[in-house]
């Protein structure tokens, strides 16, 4: 009964769902390369199942869980099928699995609004086909299952705007944190959102309605009530998630801002934002970041700019609702600036993409609003204003200049990731070969993919695991019998080996003597052992 009900959209999550995995598995599997951040993901869930120490913290505390924690279980099948680890089809699965949900629930929502199904079936697919929203649907990062808890959050807020239903503000709440526990833009899109709720109970929603449909204007002290009635049930999940995800960074790593500053977060990893000039430009002349952060969000603003139209020729251009949808829209290239002031955002394209789900998600309710010819020429605004930007974010793929990461994934052109995972996915089956009973440390924020491929992970002893920073301190008087290092990269935070020993890749130790050399990248050292100490 179900699938009859609801078996066109069943049909469009699996189409869109099926076609995604093929183009996936195709780059990561085929073409043999995965989008580092992706592989990175991949491997915090593979440590919580397969390293030396498996435990849930190994998932760790720097990354939002949620992707790994949804790859976790896709990893379950690791041993029947090594390349969910090793090629990181694991997070391919669970990003088009997103995707393919992402254009059922467009088309759900527009059919619930009222809209033909015909029409939400084009918006679906106008979204979901989109060049650059299809690679994100396939690449294995954490924006598929981001966007879709976008669209999820902003069309029940759009549903409650227009039915006043609080299960439908419920419904947005939760989304909105399983939103924050994938990436944490969701922070300044609840804030959007928790504006909007202030413009649109103080200013459209300032009337009661009982139950014979008579209305009653409300004081300004109910509407303020009602604000924070309505605060409480969008904002308490995200809150709460927000607070819980401090006190585990509390307990387990011992700072609870540990994800904010610690040696692999963000903070540290932008600092090499310093040592680039146009970006030193930049920070030092805010009206050059407003401008940067401007042209690039205009590159997905066009279906924005199409409601706009539509809500002038409808006359409800200068309305709160246009400023709660511009508010949320904002909330993007907003954090985009902060971050900027504070030097910590490396601007990349990607970033200011997710002002198209928003709007996206806006669409069928927009479109609800409209009545007769006004609603063809506002389907047919629409509709243009999607395909204009398929086309141009098709360009953009197309442009080094523009979208740098995107276009580097597709071509593989000056992509030294795709070089070095070739370099490391042939280290992985040696080190197998000749040590497959060694114990062997390196710091896993660098040797993922070599971990990853190795057929015997286990001889890994690698950060998350609990005897590595007592190995690290003193390594010969330790029972580890090589160390792998990486080549100490300009620009890129050192990993624990390189911080502990900075001098061991290009000198060696006293303690150490050198094994191999892996295409300049990477070597292994043997551990000299004190004698008297094992």
């Amino acid at each position: 009964m179900i699938v009859k009900k609801h078996g066109k959209t069943l049909t469009l999550f699996a189409c869109i769902a099926a076609l995604e995995l093929v183009v996936g598995v195709y780059f990561a599997w085929h073409l043999g390369y995965m989008h580092t951040d992706a592989l990175s993901r991949v491997a915090n869930a593979f440590y919580v199942l397969y390293s030396r120490d498996p435990h849930l913290g190994a998932i760790g505390f720097v990354w939002n869980p949620l992707p790994s924690l949804m790859e976790l279980i896709v990893l379950l099948f690791y041993p029947l099928f090594p390349v969910l680890a090793s090629h990181g089809l694991a997070a391919v699965i669970v990003s088009s699995l997103f995707a393919g949900a992402g254009a059922a629930l467009l088309y759900g929502t527009g059919k619930q609004l009222g809209l033909h199904g015909g029409i939400s079936l084009l918006i679906a697919l106008l979204f979901s086909l989109n060049p650059f929203m299809f690679l994100f649907g396939f690449n294995g990062l954490s924006d598929s299952p981001y966007i879709f808890f976008i669209l999820l959050t902003v069309t029940r807020f759009c549903m409650w705007l227009k039915d006043r239903k609080a299960a439908h503000l419920i419904v947005s709440g939760f989304a909105l944190a399983l939103a924050f526990w994938v990436r944490y833009e969701a922070i300044p899109l609840g804030i959007g959102m928790a504006l909007g709720v202030v413009l649109t109970v103080l200013f459209l929603h300032r009337r009661r309605i009982d139950k014979d449909t008579n209305t009653t204007e409300l004081s300004i002290s109910e509407r303020l009530y009602k604000v924070e009635a309505t605060w409480l049930l969008l904002l308490l999940p995200i809150i709460f998630s927000g607070l819980l995800w401090i006190f585990f960074n509390w307990i387990i790593m011992g700072d609870p801002l540990y994800f904010l500053r610690s040696e692999y977060s963000n903070a540290t990893q932008s600092a090499a934002l310093l040592e680039d000039q146009r970006f030193a430009a930049m920070f030092a002349h805010p009206a050059l970041m407003l401008q940067f952060i401007g042209q690039r969000t205009l590159w997905y603003a066009v279906p924005l700019i199409a409601i706009l139209l539509v809500r002038l020729l409808d006359k409800r251009l200068f309305s709160w609702s246009t400023l709660t949808l511009l508010t949320i829209f904002l909330s993007v290239p907003g954090l985009q600036f902060l971050l900027m002031l504070k030097q910590s955002s490396f601007g990349w394209f990607r970033y200011f993409m997710y002002v198209l789900p928003i709007t996206v998600a806006w669409v069928p309710y927009e479109l609800s609003l409209l009545k007769g010819n006004m609603r063809r020429v506002g389907v047919s605004m629409v509709i243009a204003g999607m395909l204009i930007t398929a086309g141009l974010l098709s360009y953009a793929l197309s442009n080094p200049a523009i979208a740098a990461d995107e276009h580097s994934y597709l071509t593989h052109s000056g992509n030294e990731s795709y070089d070095r995972q070739l370099i490391e996915r042939k280290i992985a089956p040696w080190l197998d070969e000749h040590y497959s009973s060694s114990l062997i440390l390196t710091d896993s924020y660098a040797a993922y993919p070599i971990i990853l491929s190795s057929k015997i992970p286990k001889k890994f002893i690698i950060t998350s695991d609990y005897d590595f920073g007592k190995s690290l301190t003193d390594l010969p008087a330790s029972k580890v019998d090589y160390v792998l290092v990486t080549r100490v990269v300009e620009g890129v935070p050192l990993d624990q080996v390189n911080r502990s020993y900075p001098d061991l890749f290009e000198k060696g130790a006293p303690w150490a003597s050198l094994v191999r050399d892996f295409s300049g990248q990477w070597r292994l050292y043997k551990v000299e052992h004190d004698k008297e100490l094992r």
